[in-house]
């Protein structure tokens, strides 16, 4: 069936000039439908259905091979940091909201210490056996999801000092907490497989 659909619209492709065409699609007001365009051979009439486009992929080929290694490993990387991004921006949110009220910067010093180690307590041996790989797309999620680089967090919460210190400590394991995340460009892949997780297409 595959090889008589291909072979008869290559056969309809490369004859079409010498054949007529029938007006259409135009609706049939006795069957409330439509009529398809269609082409005259002989005594037959053959109607004719535009069909779209297929790109026919070798997936037995090195490259497709390792382009889906990529991709599923990539997937599995976000569905992996994901949560720590999100958790990221509700407890900036938080404390956004509770240093509000807040009149001192000496309370506010203290609050932000409390979340710190709380979050350290909670999550510390989680983040510490992340990969470089799943850590570095940690980073540009943490952007995406509070709209702050890494750095910029650590020097808001912490100060410019800190922030430098975990900037050169990040190199030296391969990491840049400057990154930005970029949606329409290099991190593109990681936002198709965001939205999936958003959509519930993606359940964990």
């Amino acid at each position: 069936m595959i090889r008589f659909s291909f072979a008869f619209s290559f056969f309809v492709l490369f004859t079409i000039s010498s054949y007529v065409f029938g007006q259409g699609p135009l609706k049939d007001e006795k069957s409330g439908g439509y009529r398809l365009p269609y082409i005259l051979e002989g005594e037959d009439t053959i109607p004719v259905v535009n069909l779209p486009i297929v790109n026919i992929i070798d997936v037995n080929s090195p490259e497709y091979l390792k382009n889906l290694q990529a991709y599923y490993r990539l997937r599995f990387n976000v569905i992996k940091v994901y949560p720590y991004a999100r958790l990221a921006a509700v407890k900036l949110n938080e404390m956004e909201l509770k240093m509000a009220s807040m009149n001192s910067d000496r309370e506010k010093k203290r609050y932000r210490k409390t979340v710190e180690e709380q979050v350290r307590k909670d999550f510390e041996e989680q983040i510490k056996k992340l990969s470089i790989n799943q850590g570095n797309v940690l980073i540009k999620l943490i952007d995406r999801e509070t709209g702050h680089t890494s750095y910029d967090l650590i020097k808001q919460l912490k100060g410019s000092f800190n922030a430098f210190f975990a900037q050169g400590l990040a190199k030296l394991f391969g990491h840049d907490l400057k990154d930005e995340y970029d949606p329409e460009g290099e991190d593109k892949t990681i936002e198709m497989i965001v939205k999936q997780i958003e959509n519930g297409q993606i359940v964990f």
